[in-house]
């Protein structure tokens, strides 16, 4: 029963029942004779009075019979119970009978004895007691949780206490259920969080490994990075030496050849051996061809024209002679760049625009290069591009490729960056930008 129905009620009877009485006692008290109240409508009060009360008490018995929780009425001088609504009797298992006229802690519900006792004097005290979760075990030994609320009040002016108990049996199993599930809950996050502390420890080892593998491959890439340089570095002094050699010791032998074969072929001419001239003309034209290619193998070897005039006239020629070789206009585009000091960067990019024009000569199907050369802040940016068939993506870091991984170790050895890109029919780009030392003057 909602508790302000409930207290409006008792009330609402209160004041009826005084009402009453005091028309009762009015009455008694009030001579007869003229002028005075006729007795008739003093009748007609007092049953209205009466009926109002009757019908608040059935309202009130109404609300207290289908009331959808228990409720027990006590007297609060002796803690006997003096009413029970059906609901009550259903939840506990006991008929009205069996619960009248008798103490509260003597109902087996609530035998523990000494609680009730001392919650029934803390009840006429403090005239109110609540329990949010008070176990019950019921006639049937059904075991219940309810809460207990009672409060005392005056009805008819004597003390009663009224105890309304809800049943929350279903309350507490769902929330015993849902901390059961939250401590299985926990438990699982502990258990899985103790399988993820392993695991990230499994994979701090794993990742310090392969972190201790990484750098060994760093150093070893680093240490074969160096060889590779210092191979490059050799090479390129080998070359040198040769292409001095092929040019200063066998082309002076064979100009000194030539000459002597030239005397020999005016002194038979002038003696009229003709013949013999003839012959001596022809071994000159050969010796004439042996010297040009003399030349042409020295050249490609190292040519002079880079330590001589610098790596901005080397790649003019180099590009004439593309074009001279291949039929393949070739545009040269040099800006703020004559001469590079540093050896390093001179041979490097001399080397690098000769095998990218190897690379269009060989692969690129294209009909024109731009080639270009120039300095941007602190940096060489060179640049060759072709408008041929284009490279596959497959080709620019494929380990065959020798020539192109020739041209990114060139740049990384010098601590430069090399992109090389293209798509077929749209064709290939090698971009290279080296970073000038303070060894690296460049005269303009």
């Amino acid at each position: 029963m909602p508790s302000r129905t409930k207290s409006h009620l008792i009330a609402e009877n209160s004041t009826l029942r005084a009402r009453l009485a005091e028309r009762e006692g009015k009455s008694a008290k009030r001579p007869s004779g003229k002028g005075v109240e006729r007795p008739e409508s003093g009748i007609s009060e007092r049953k209205r009075i009466e009926y109002a009360l009757k019908t608040s008490e059935i309202r009130y018995r109404r609300l207290f019979e289908t009331a959808k929780d228990g409720i027990l009425i006590l007297d609060a001088d002796t803690g006997r119970i003096t009413d029970a609504n059906p609901f009550l009797g259903d939840m506990l298992g006991y008929t009205r009978d069996e619960l009248l006229g008798k103490r509260l802690w003597e109902i087996g519900p609530f035998k523990d004895i000494a609680a009730s006792r001392g919650a029934f004097r803390k009840l006429q005290q403090k005239e109110y007691i609540r329990y949010d979760n008070l176990p019950l075990e019921t006639k049937g030994r059904r075991h219940k949780h309810v809460e207990f609320v009672s409060n005392v009040y005056r009805e008819n002016g004597t003390r009663v206490i009224q105890c309304n108990i809800r049943d929350i049996t279903a309350r507490h199993q769902a929330e015993v259920a849902l901390a059961n599930f939250s401590k299985e809950l926990e438990k699982r996050v502990d258990e899985r969080t103790a399988e993820l502390l392993t695991a990230n420890r499994l994979m701090k080892k794993m990742l310090d490994e392969g972190k201790r593998s990484e750098e060994k491959l760093t150093k070893s890439r680093e240490r074969l990075r160096n060889l590779s340089g210092s191979l490059q570095s050799l090479l390129e002094e080998e070359r040198t030496r040769i292409s001095r050699e092929i040019h200063d010791e066998l082309g002076q032998s064979l100009t000194a050849l030539k000459m002597d074969l030239s005397s020999i072929r005016r002194r038979l001419d002038s003696e009229a051996r003709g013949g013999m001239s003839a012959s001596v003309h022809e071994i000159e034209r050969t010796v004439t061809r042996i010297i040009r290619s003399v030349r042409r193998i020295a050249t490609d070897l190292r040519p002079g024209i880079l330590d001589e005039l610098g790596v901005a006239a080397a790649i003019e020629w180099v590009a004439k002679d593309f074009r001279k070789r291949t039929g393949i206009g070739c545009k040269v585009t040099i800006k703020s760049v004559d001469k590079v000091s540093d050896p390093a960067h001179a041979t490097a990019i001399f080397r690098i625009v000769q095998e990218a024009l190897t690379n269009v000569m060989r692969h690129a199907a294209a009909s024109q290069v731009s080639l270009s050369l120039e300095r941007a802040d602190e940096s060489l940016v060179l640049e060759v591009r072709d408008n041929g068939i284009g490279i596959k993506e497959g080709r620019i870091l494929d380990a065959h490729s020798l020539g192109l991984t020739g041209i990114r170790e060139r740049v990384l050895m010098l601590g430069g960056k090399a992109e090389i890109g293209g798509k077929p029919g749209e064709g290939t780009m090698v971009r290279v930008i080296l970073p000038i030392g303070e060894g690296a003057d460049l005269n303009a």
